[in-house]
């Protein structure tokens, strides 16, 4: 499906200023839905290698230097040249995320999941005299990413509704309600008439959220059926599903037994599905003990809720190139490279709502309350909008950051080793290459990228300890800064910061078999970030200001053989 999505991405550039910025501006969590925005392009390229094996999750994945493990395969593949024997191994994973907010909960905060960290194999190809030492081939997955959280919150004794949002968009668009139908308003809806940047303020209106006052005057566009002196109450509940992971095809060789060298090919696979619902309830004071009749509307709003689901789902591919040098016996300096990934991307959107109302007094011939003066629009089939696809040519397409990375790694003979990595990722670098607009859209992104986000430093250190031959401990620690300029989300909340623990122990169990376990603590947090807001000449409204924190504890079990 073709649109233009110019004029909307203009108006999230406003909204990504400061909103005492002049001109006018929207955004927040609920807002963008049917689109791409550059806040979502970076959630998914934000892959994480604190995944994969066991001991390479015990130790958060500070394997620059270190080689001779699967996930070496998706960090540095000079690693895989370290091998001298042929490996196998599986790593099913657990895990339990639980989330929290500034706000009292509302609903459902924790999430678990059952995944495969990693499974590969590494074949031994070639052992030779000469200084070509051994060369290995491996293919395997790593996951890079996950997805799965759900978090909720609730607030009361707020003012401000989504719906001075809608009826904003819906002025500066200059949209009259009799628009949103056939034949001029006399005719019967019709979706068609509608752009999917407005879905969801058409259905503020047809939920009894905002009406227009005056179908000729744009301006009139406010929520009716809201009194002044209403109480509000926001709940809020999203929920993420999905991941990012990594197939890979590698090649390593060792060279004299002091220089490793190694490439991959990797192709991600990417989904995600978001179910974002928000409602709000309405309470007039000294209108009853219910909270509704006398209230000097004609019709008075009791409830509003919105959902809205996104999927997004397609493949990536990228280049990685290493190498590692042995200086000395016990010393080894690694580094790589990660090329852009180049993804491309389907999506869907949908969006539902519903609204109650209480009437006063009937005066409205196209309303109809039922028997006790209830209005539902619980059985109307509009109040869901159709289902926008971005598929096929006109999907989305744009590259992730260039990756750099940095490790050495100091061994103490047979009993243990210590590794230290610097990762550096330029996400001012990610730019669209094609979206459903064409490149009507493209300068905006390039631009939001350039001058909102920077390199972010993520550092990794890993321990290892082997008190015994059969035996051994492990321990790591890993960050990873903000990539914003001004630590300031510029659209829907993201994950911008985030710590990660690790420890683990590991057993032989005989002649080639091994057995790693592995906890992991994540901890990722959200910069400050609205709802809803919005501002131009008539003045601003906006929601409380939320912030979240996702808290992971994820288990891990690899089971190797090596032959």
């Amino acid at each position: 499906m073709k649109r233009v999505i110019l004029l909307l991405a203009a108006v999230a550039a406003a909204a990504a200023a400061s909103a005492q910025s002049s001109g006018r501006g929207w955004g927040g969590l609920l807002m963008d839905k049917d689109v791409l925005m550059p806040g979502d392009m970076v959630e998914l390229s934000q892959t994480q290698f604190n995944f994969g094996t066991a001991r390479a999750m015990a130790m958060a994945g500070a394997f620059t230097s270190l080689g001779a493990d699967l996930s070496s395969m998706s960090i540095n593949p000079a690693g895989l040249g370290m091998y001298r024997h042929s490996d196998i191994s599986i790593t099913p994973m657990m895990s339990f995320a639980r989330s929290k907010t500034n706000a009292p909960e509302y609903g459902r905060n924790s999430r678990d999941r059952f995944s495969m960290a990693n499974i590969g194999v590494a074949i031994n190809a070639y052992e030779g005299s000469g200084s070509l030492v051994s060369l290995n081939i491996g293919f395997g997955y790593n996951r890079l990413a996950d997805l799965n959280y759900d978090y909720s919150f609730q607030r009361g004794g707020q003012r401000a509704t989504v719906g001075d949002v809608y009826s904003r968009q819906l002025y500066w668009g200059g949209v009259s309600k009799n628009d949103f139908y056939n034949a001029g308003g006399s005719g019967n809806w019709n979706w068609d008439n509608i752009a999917p940047e407005l879905w969801n303020a058409a259905l503020a209106y047809r939920g009894f959220l905002i009406d227009q006052e005056d179908p000729k005057n744009p301006k009139s566009w406010k929520p009716t059926w809201i009194g002044n002196n209403a109480e509000m109450g926001h709940f809020t509940e999203l929920q993420s599903r999905g991941s990012v992971g990594e197939y890979t095809l590698s090649l390593g060789a060792n060279i004299n037994n002091k220089i490793y060298i190694g490439a991959s090919l990797g192709i991600q696979s990417v989904y995600q599905r978001k179910y974002i619902d928000y409602g709000e309830e309405y309470y007039y004071p000294g209108t009853g003990p219910d909270g509704y009749g006398n209230s000097g509307l004609d019709y008075q709003l009791l409830w509003w809720k919105l959902n809205q689901s996104v999927i997004v789902e397609g493949t990536g591919v990228n280049f990685k190139a290493g190498i590692v040098y042995r200086p000395t016996t016990n010393l080894r300096l690694g580094a790589a490279i990660h090329t852009p990934t180049y993804y491309s991307l389907d999506r869907k959107f949908q969006s539902a709502a519903a609204g109650l109302a209480y009437a006063n007094n009937h005066v409205d011939p196209n309303v109809t309350p039922d028997g006790d003066g209830y209005i539902s629009t619980a059985n109307d089939p509009n109040m869901t909008s159709p289902v926008l696809l971005d598929d096929g040519p006109n999907n989305w397409s744009f590259v992730s950051p260039t990756r750099l990375m940095f490790g050495a790694s100091y061994t103490f003979g047979q009993r243990g080793v210590i590794s230290v990595d610097y990762e550096r990722d330029w996400y001012n670098g990610i730019r669209i290459k094609d979206n459903p607009s064409g490149l009507d859209s493209q300068s905006w992104y390039n631009d939001s990228f350039r001058d909102n986000y920077k390199g972010a430093n993520i550092v990794r250190v890993g321990a290892e300890f082997k008190p015994l031959p059969v035996l051994a401990l492990r321990a790591g620690f890993g960050y990873s800064g903000s990539m914003f300029k001004d630590d300031v989300s510029p659209s829907s909340p993201m994950f911008t910061k985030t710590t990660y623990y690790g420890a683990g122990v590991g057993f032989v169990l005989g002649r080639g078999v091994l057995l790693d376990i592995a906890y992991q603590y994540v901890s990722s947090k959200t910069p400050d970030y609205y709802l809803f807001y919005v501002w131009d000449e008539d003045g601003a409204a906006d929601s409380a200001v939320y912030s979240t924190e996702v808290k992971r504890h994820n288990v891990a079990l690899t089971l190797g053989f090596r032959f």
